[in-house]
C-alpha cells in the first residue's frame, strides 16, 4: 500500500500543469502600462500619452537609461458586439498612426470616437441595418483604445494597449436625469500614487512612501505598503437604466505589482469602493543578494492610472 501511495503521489505530480512564470514576475521586456492625461477627455480634444515598460535589468525604473523605441496608433474598429473584449484584435495588427515616436507623445482624440466606440453610432450605409449602440461599462464609461508598439535594445515588445475614457453624451435617459447628471459629473483624474514603503515586522514603515525603498534582506518576506492621495477615489455618479434614475458610486483602487526577481504573494491588491484606506499592500519574498526592480500600477476604476518603478538593493 505505501507503494501504491507513492506511484500515486508521483502520477499526481506528473499531471500537474506548469503554469510557467506569474505575471506579476518580469522575466522579458513587457509594457505594463500606457497612461493618458488627461484620463478622461471630449473627443477632438488633446492628450498626453506616456507607456511603462519593465525589463528585468531594470528597465522602466529610475536607475534605467535605456531609451525605447516606441511608435503609437489608434484603434480605429470596436471589438464585435458579440466579444468579450474591450479592444478589437485587428488593432494589435493595424492602427491608426499617430505623430511623434518614444516613450510619451501627445496626440488628439478622434472628433467621432463617440461613434465608433461610444453610445452615438454613425447613420447606417445605404441597404445596411443601424448599428446597435456600445454599451458603457460598468461606471457608465466608454473608451478610445490606444496601441503602443515598442522595441528595446532593438527587440520588439508584444503591443501594449492603453485606453482613454471619452465623455460621450448619456443614452436613453430622461431630460432631468441628463440635466443633473451634466451638473454633478466631474470628468475622471488619473490617481495620484505617493509611493511605496517596506514595513517592519511590527507593521511600521521602514521608510516614508515618497522616499527611497531601504536596502532589503535576502531569502525574506517584506511587506510593501503602496500609498495614494486622498483624492485619488473620485465619487461619480452612474446612470441605472433600471430605475432611470442616478447611482451615486466612488472610485475602487487597483494596484498591480511587478518583480523583476524573488516572489509577490498577491501581485494585485487594491480598495473596493466602499473601502476609504487609501494604501494596499503585498508581501515580496525578496531574492538573493543583488540589485532587484520593482514595479507599481495603480487604477482607478474610471481608468485612470499612475505608475512607478523602484531600484531595490538586496543586501548580505
Amino acid at each position: 500500500m505505501r507503494a501504491r501511495a507513492v506511484v500515486a503521489a508521483l502520477a499526481a505530480a506528473a499531471c500537474r500543469p506548469d503554469l510557467g512564470d506569474p505575471p506579476s514576475l518580469i522575466v522579458e521586456p513587457r509594457i505594463l502600462a500606457v497612461r493618458s492625461e488627461p484620463a478622461e477627455v471630449q473627443p477632438d480634444r488633446a492628450v498626453a500619452y506616456q507607456v511603462l515598460i519593465a525589463a528585468p535589468d531594470g528597465a522602466g525604473t529610475a536607475a534605467s537609461a535605456a531609451a525605447p523605441d516606441v511608435r503609437w496608433g489608434f484603434c480605429t474598429d470596436p471589438a464585435p458586439l458579440s466579444s468579450n473584449n474591450v479592444v478589437s484584435d485587428g488593432c494589435l495588427a493595424a492602427a491608426a498612426a499617430l505623430p511623434g515616436t518614444g516613450p510619451a507623445i501627445q496626440a488628439t482624440i478622434p472628433l467621432d470616437a463617440c461613434s465608433t466606440f461610444g453610445p452615438t453610432p454613425p447613420a447606417p450605409l445605404p441597404g445596411q441595418p443601424p448599428r446597435r449602440p456600445h454599451d458603457a461599462d460598468v461606471t457608465g464609461g466608454y473608451y478610445q483604445p490606444v496601441r503602443a508598439l515598442a522595441t528595446l535594445d532593438g527587440d520588439p515588445l508584444s503591443p501594449g494597449i492603453g485606453l482613454t475614457r471619452i465623455t460621450c453624451d448619456l443614452p436613453d435617459a430622461p431630460f432631468d436625469v441628463v440635466s443633473e447628471f451634466r451638473r454633478r459629473y466631474r470628468a475622471n483624474a488619473n490617481p495620484t500614487l505617493a509611493g511605496v514603503a517596506a514595513l517592519g515586522p511590527d507593521g511600521s514603515p521602514l521608510s516614508s512612501p515618497a522616499a527611497a525603498l531601504p536596502a532589503l534582506p535576502p531569502r525574506t518576506a517584506v511587506t510593501l505598503r503602496a500609498s495614494w492621495t486622498a483624492d485619488s477615489a473620485e465619487p461619480f455618479p452612474v446612470f441605472d437604466p433600471a430605475s432611470r434614475t442616478l447611482v451615486d458610486h466612488r472610485e475602487a483602487i487597483r494596484v498591480s505589482w511587478f518583480a523583476s526577481a524573488g516572489a509577490l504573494a498577491e501581485g494585485r491588491t487594491g480598495r473596493g469602493e466602499a473601502e476609504t484606506e487609501t494604501f494596499a499592500d503585498d508581501v515580496w519574498t525578496t531574492p538573493d543578494a543583488g540589485p532587484a526592480y520593482l514595479w507599481v500600477v495603480i487604477r482607478d476604476s474610471r481608468g485612470g492610472l499612475a505608475f512607478a518603478g523602484y531600484a531595490v538593493t538586496i543586501a548580505p
